[in-house]
């Protein structure tokens, strides 16, 4: 089969490219004798197989890739749990909460984030991969299938089939939010190994470091005397705009992320559901950049409206939508 048979990303899985594709649908799938396609439907049963396999392969790359995370942690850099007589980590929950333990995180510093560096990045890398070319062996031996090689200019040994791909594209994406969403929240700051982006919010300092295992950049974050990035001649609407605009373009994150994370923080700060939260942006706007923000729902506060909140004996600023998402994930 090609090397690139599945895509990467749902979006690409569209009818054009099942009717591209059938042919190879009876390698999956005994039931199928025919190479092609008689109607639309066989089509979609094939478009909805592949997605199917996409996803069963991206929950192997999780599982694996978070254990490999733990094993990287407990054996190699011998990390412990906070306040524990010397038990060490067991699940990715237990890696991040010693990530955001401060007493770890600011006794040697530098060191302590080339640990992180090396937990996000290095298990992805020539020389620490094999879990992932595993993996992909024994899905592929499962399926009794194999990749048709005959490509030019490359390789063997350097060829990476779909099954690969979509293992490392969703290991790698998911570790690097964990562990950034972790280090903003607690400590102001993430790593990255991206490039700053032109024109991207002065809220961003990069700061270039040579890590252990590579190159990268410390990013700060300046949120300035109050947390907010707006003077009082912006509307809501334009600030709420604006947040929704970075969390997709600056941040990577899908019109589903972001309303899974104002829905989960609101829950965690309020005690509440976030009220119709799915109706409060239009997917197709946001897909069109056409970002004009939908005002809040009524019940929610807007930032002349906030409430003070008690959240584990805590006292928090409990304001609109748009503030969540960026003073509370974003930064």
């Amino acid at each position: 089969m090609p090397l690139k048979l599945l895509p990467l990303n749902e979006r690409h899985f569209t009818t054009n490219w099942a009717k591209g594709t059938y042919c190879y649908r009876f390698l999956f799938d005994l039931a199928i004798t025919s190479q092609s396609y008689k109607n639309d439907s066989e089509l979609e049963d094939w478009r909805m197989q592949a997605l199917q396999m996409m996803k069963e392969i991206k929950q192997i790359g999780i599982a694996y890739g978070r254990q490999e995370i733990v094993n990287l942690a407990r054996g190699h850099y011998g990390m412990t749990m906070p306040h524990s007589c010397g038990s060490k980590p067991t699940n990715i929950d237990d890696v991040m909460s010693i990530v955001e333990n401060e007493e770890w995180y600011y006794d040697n510093k530098v060191y302590k984030q080339n640990i992180i560096y090396h937990l996000m990045y290095g298990l992805t890398r020539s020389g620490m991969n094999a879990w992932m070319l595993q993996q992909e062996h024994k899905w592929l031996k499962k399926h009794q299938i194999r990749y048709c090689q005959d490509v030019v200019g490359i390789r063997k040994t350097k060829l990476r089939g779909f099954v690969y791909s979509i293992i490392n594209s969703k290991f790698s994406n998911s570790t690097i939010k964990l562990f950034r969403t972790v280090m903003q929240r607690k400590y102001g700051e993430f790593i990255t190994v991206r490039k700053p982006i032109e024109n991207v919010s002065s809220r961003f300092t990069y700061t270039e470091r040579q890590f252990l295992g590579g190159s990268g950049y410390i990013v700060s974050c300046d949120r300035g005397n109050d947390g907010r990035e707006y003077d009082n001649s912006d509307s809501y609407e334009s600030i709420g705009s604006r947040w929704i605009k970075m969390c997709i373009e600056d941040r990577n994150m899908t019109v589903a992320d972001v309303h899974k994370v104002v829905d989960e923080l609101y829950t965690t700060y309020t005690g509440q559901i976030m009220p119709n939260v799915n109706n409060m942006v239009s997917d197709e706007a946001l897909i069109n950049n056409n970002l004009t923000c939908v005002t809040p729902n009524k019940d929610i506060k807007t930032p002349t409206e906030t409430d003070k909140m008690v959240n584990n004996g805590k006292e928090k600023d409990i304001t609109f939508l748009g503030e969540l998402v960026i003073c509370q994930f974003i930064c």
